[in-house]
């Protein structure tokens, strides 16, 4: 309990290292069929590096250029939602039904939190980069787990009992299996639905449309629930244009949708690694009831995680 922080600090670099592994693990192997561990080790991080500059050099300057207009339109956004309650409230008045307490409440509510907007951010990004600087040793954890992966994955299976030997590497294939399979094929899911939803919105004339589609990307990582999230800050900033702009953004985003739950889901999810809905939204909710956001976000990973240890140990 006394190093519980100081453990805390080191599991999520650990974590942190093991997914940066997951992400070079296969330039990694296409290498060393040609090059030494070290340098196929080395190079598969070089070329990850390069990828993640080049696109924060190219999408870094229209995003803030988004998120600040973003910003400057949340007033215009709360007038919208107001004149749309006054007409709710209106239809409502000539049934007998009061809307006004529940509105101000909201109104109110909304106003607080508008005015503390720019300290939110600040903390915000003071956070990020708090976090980004106690994880300076995830990409050296990252090399060293990459470089010398199978001799740690020997010592430690020394250290299991010779009879559970069998069992405990029958469950460690599943994990990884599944656990890697996972996180390849929802970040490559997470991707391919923020750049779609960016080309989709910016079709549709949405403004902050690059901003908007990072968002869903990220949201993407939260099944069923995160899309969701995500799509109504973008359909009630594109009624800013119209109804007709915010019925077209709302139908790029169900296209998008159905492309990924029709296509690419099932091409990029193996079907080993995907859960069914109730045990996802289940899984989802207690993670965010125990951890708040990284709950949520590291839910299903520990679920499937966990299923193929199962599978090994049953088999």
């Amino acid at each position: 309990m006394l190093f519980w922080r100081v453990i805390a600090s080191l599991l999520t670099q650990l974590a942190a290292g093991y997914l940066l592994m997951a992400l070079a693990l296969p330039i990694c192997r296409l290498l060393e069929k040609r090059l030494k561990p070290s340098l196929a080790a080395a190079l598969s991080f070089a070329a990850l590096a390069v990828l993640a500059c080049g696109a924060v050099l190219l999408a870094l300057p229209p995003l803030v250029k988004q998120i600040r207009q973003l910003g400057a339109m949340l007033p215009n956004l709360l007038g919208s939602v107001q004149g749309w309650l006054d007409q709710l409230q209106a239809w409502l008045n000539e049934r007998g039904i009061s809307l006004t307490i529940f509105r101000d409440e909201l109104f109110t509510a909304a106003g607080e939190r508008i005015g503390r907007l720019a300290s939110l951010v600040a903390s915000a990004v003071g956070r990020v980069v708090q976090s980004a600087g106690k994880l300076f040793l995830a990409p050296l954890i990252a090399f060293y787990l990459l470089r010398d992966r199978r001799q740690i994955c020997i010592r430690l299976l020394l250290l299991a009992p010779v009879r559970w030997r069998t069992r405990v590497v029958r469950a460690a294939r599943e994990m990884k299996r599944e656990t890697l399979g996972f996180l390849r094929g929802q970040l490559l899911l997470s991707a391919a639905v923020g750049a779609m939803t960016s080309v989709g919105l910016l079709l549709a004339g949405t403004p902050g449309w690059l901003a908007l589609g990072l968002l869903m990307g990220v949201m993407e990582m939260i099944p069923y629930i995160g899309p969701v999230i995500a799509g109504i800050p973008a359909v009630l900033l594109s009624l800013q244009g119209g109804l007709m702009q915010g019925i077209w953004a709302l139908i790029v985003l169900l296209i998008v949708q159905q492309i990924e739950g029709g296509v690419l889901s099932p091409q990029l999810l193996s079907g080993a690694t995907r859960l069914h809905p109730l045990m996802v939204l289940a899984a989802i909710s207690a993670g965010g009831i125990l951890s708040g956001a990284w709950g949520m976000l590291l839910a299903i990973p520990l679920v499937v995680s966990v299923r193929g240890a199962a599978r090994g140990l049953r088999a």
